[in-house]
């Protein structure tokens, strides 16, 4: 199993879930400022993973969609 901190062992739905968690920490008035910038990289780290995905999606499905001749 991947490490939570490992980027390229992390998929779309577990890098949204983390985040989920993340903005729900960030939205409590109790936050560990302490803890506050190390989870503000990590968000940023899961947001670029998600919007990497998106794009690798996003071109497989424009491959698949286009005919051979096309190409």
């Amino acid at each position: 199993m991947a490490r939570k901190n490992d980027p390229a062992g992390v998929g779309y739905e577990q890098a949204v879930t983390e985040l989920e968690e993340i903005l729900d920490a960030l939205s409590d008035d109790d936050i560990d400022v302490d803890l506050l910038a190390e989870q503000v990289k990590r968000a940023t780290e899961l947001v670029k993973i998600c919007r990497d995905r998106i794009a690798a999606a996003r071109l497989e499905v424009k491959e698949i969609q286009l005919p051979e001749d096309s190409r």
